[in-house]
């Protein structure tokens, strides 16, 4: 085990609670049926909390929610613009071509992977309420950089630096969140930080597109540039608002003008009353957690299912944009731009939609379960590929909903494994490192841009890991009802 592992069992440990500990029901609340606790509606604040909560709670929101959905929405317009940028022109200026995409993207994912460990020890070492606006204003340099590259290797080094200024940035956010509210807090807030980064994705069309229309030729720069000086504009903004609100763990949080002593020690009873301090702060038991690992189902199934994921929802991102740019005589620059930005609407909806579902219901399986059946829908359709371009299309959008997995899945694994914080806190954590270790190189196989429009081997490919993903969510659903079962007739034996 590495340094990584013990900070992400501490700082994972708090968070990916979400709402599975806090939402035990009540005998009342037992008796009521799925659709009764789905018709009470959304409460933004959980009951009982006081007026002197609720106005700590509001600054929290203000500061720690703000930044990191800025930060978040930041980092996916500026990612998404390296595809936008490749249909509106970079690929003609600088001469790219083959898979130069691809690997753009792969060299990426190469460096936040390597950079996780030094990124834990920064964290271990360093106030977070520095390091994260830093990395952030270090983010924004190097996506202004792109702006002014002139060949492919210098999109290299600046896709390089971009990925190891994000290594920190989702570790530390979640780990700020979990620190500062309760548990029964955690779930609403972590989906709105989710639904940030879909959100993100759909507004980098429109801005490729308004960008082009209105920039292209403006001081000698071509849109596709000019996109990327608009991303740095929007994230220098982003860190300022962290260096002046983002706190540090409550800890070692000094009072603010904002956020005084009596804030952080309304924190710090909050959080006892629930002991989330002690669970955080605990030693790891490697042996014990590796023997638990190897020898139970969790850990394989979630972190297959989570690599599944990764596969499912990546052709409805760049090889939909590819697809559109290959058929530039049917499509324009602006709708090259503007369509994707519907899968992304539709992740955010069924986000929503789901989230509400499985938070009422603790039904984490039919969310699942869904999403999978409709990316299963579109790969067929175009794997098959002879159809409509309507039907094409309809595919791509439909497709979308599987980037709503992440989600779903990651509470699931949550609640399954609630009762072992730290079988918890290695399963999340492998999920979503191994699962970024396989999309950051299988999609340069399976969808290399010179095989655009028609992805052959690469729609063939997403119908088996979409099939698979039915089976793998069935088998977990399965399983978990299982254990449940063993635990309901041991309880009753022990009776």
């Amino acid at each position: 085990m590495t340094l990584l592992d013990e900070k992400t069992a501490q700082t994972t440990t708090a968070v990916v609670e979400l709402d599975a500990d806090s939402q035990h029901a009540s005998p009342a609340d037992e008796e009521k049926s799925k659709w009764a606790r789905l018709r009470e509606g959304v409460n933004w604040y959980i009951p009982g909390t006081t007026a002197r909560e609720k106005k700590l709670l509001l600054k929290l929101d203000l500061s720690i929610l703000l930044f990191g959905c800025l930060s978040t929405f930041s980092k996916t317009l500026d990612n998404n613009s390296l595809t936008n940028a490749y249909v509106s022109g970079m690929k003609e200026d600088l001469g790219l071509g083959g898979n130069d995409l691809n690997y753009l993207q792969a060299v990426y994912y190469a460096s936040y992977l390597s950079f996780m460990i030094p990124a834990s020890f920064a964290l271990t070492r360093l106030p977070i309420q520095r390091i994260l606006p830093t990395m952030e204003v270090l983010w924004g340099a190097c996506t202004f950089g792109c702006a002014w590259c002139q060949n492919l290797t210098q999109l290299y080094v600046c896709r390089f630096f971009l990925g190891g200024c994000e290594t920190v940035a989702f570790t530390g956010l979640i780990y700020i969140i979990g620190s500062w509210y309760r548990r029964g807090e955690i779930g609403v807030r972590f989906s709105l930080y989710t639904i940030a980064s879909p959100l993100g994705g759909m507004i980098s069309g429109y801005l490729q597109t308004a960008t082009y229309t209105n920039l292209n030729g403006t001081h000698g720069l071509e849109g596709w540039r000019w996109l990327f000086v608009v991303c740095f504009c929007i994230t220098v903004p982003c860190a300022a608002i962290g260096f002046v609100f983002f706190p540090n763990s409550p800890e070692y949080t000094k009072p603010s003008w904002w956020l005084t002593q009596d804030d952080i020690d309304l924190t710090m009873e909050r959080l006892r009353s629930e002991k989330i301090q002690q669970i955080s702060k605990q030693k790891v038991n490697y042996r014990r957690l590796a023997k638990k690992c190897l020898l139970d189902w969790h850990w394989y199934f979630f972190v297959f299912a989570w690599c599944l994921y990764d596969q499912n929802q990546y052709f409805s991102g760049t090889p939909f944009s590819l697809y559109l740019k290959a058929n530039s005589d049917r499509y324009s620059v602006a709708n090259i731009n503007n369509y994707p930005t519907v899968v992304k609407a539709i992740s955010i909806f069924v986000t929503l939609l789901g989230g509400y579902y499985s938070d009422k219901t603790l039904d984490r399986y039919t969310p699942c379960l869904i999403t999978a059946v409709l990316t299963l829908i579109g790969a067929i359709i175009l794997c098959v590929f002879d159809v409509s371009e309507g039907a094409r299309i309809f595919a791509f959008f439909v497709a979308g909903a599987a980037n709503s997995m992440n989600n779903f899945q990651m509470t699931w694994a949550s609640d399954v494994t609630k009762d072992d914080p730290e079988v918890r806190s290695l399963i999340t954590a492998s999920m979503n490192c191994i699962g970024q270790v396989f999309l950051a190189w299988v999609p340069i196989l399976t969808f290399p841009s010179n095989k655009a429009p028609r992805f052959k081997k690469g729609f063939t490919f997403s119908v088996i890991t979409a099939a698979l993903h039915v089976v793998t969510v069935t088998a977990i659903f399965l399983l978990e009802r299982r254990d449940r079962a063993v635990r309901g007739s041991g309880t009753c034996a022990a009776r």
